[in-house]
């Protein structure tokens, strides 16, 4: 009767879920290229701080993909891999390295878009801002220093490498939320 009573669970440390991670964190870095190109495409570029309203659809719609992509490599990973049982610790790990993964894939294509496909990136950028600024009532001094004190978080560069830490970050993140409401402890062994 003691083998009835305790579930058949297969040991976490020895299932990997590194393909999971990979697998969902391109579609979800896959997802924001293609949202990227539309806005590009479409001259809505959410990262522009002129585009208004639409910048929210953008980002409702990346944080969907994000969300779905992070609850669906833990619920793989529970479901299938786990016989149902995952901890808040594993959920946590998925969702980082599904981040991780995205931001890479984020990164890669930052660095082509912003050298190759939308070259005026820096320019158009500036120039939002410089409206903005003057917007504000700002003097032209006042917008010089606020240009150059932005200008390296601008730079490709840089956009590449938040890109990476940023989805490590909302990975994590969501992998803790989701990982509350979707861990399932196993009973230790008797």
């Amino acid at each position: 009767m003691d083998v009835l009573d305790r579930p058949s669970a297969p040991d976490p440390s020895s299932v990997p879920f590194k393909h999971l991670a990979l697998r969902y964190g391109a579609i979800w870095g896959g997802v924001s290229i293609l949202t990227t190109l539309v806005g590009y495409i479409t001259d809505t570029d959410p990262s522009l701080p002129t585009t208004g309203a639409i910048k929210w659809v953008y980002m409702l719609v990346g944080f969907a993909v994000a969300i779905w992509a992070v609850m669906a490599a833990i619920r793989i990973d529970r479901d299938e891999q786990l016989g149902g049982f995952i901890g808040l610790g594993r959920c946590v790990g998925i969702g980082t390295l599904t981040g991780l993964v995205a931001g890479v894939v984020g990164a890669v294509f930052m660095m082509l878009y912003l050298n190759v496909i939308n070259t005026g990136f820096e320019e158009q950028m500036r120039d939002a801002m410089v409206a903005q600024y003057e917007a504000q009532g700002m003097s032209e001094e006042q917008i010089e220093m606020a240009i150059s004190m932005a200008g390296a978080f601008i730079s490709p560069t840089f956009m590449a490498i938040s890109q990476i830490f940023g989805g490590a970050i909302v990975g994590c993140i969501i992998g803790l939320i989701a990982g509350l409401f979707m861990k399932r402890e196993s009973f230790p062994a008797r």
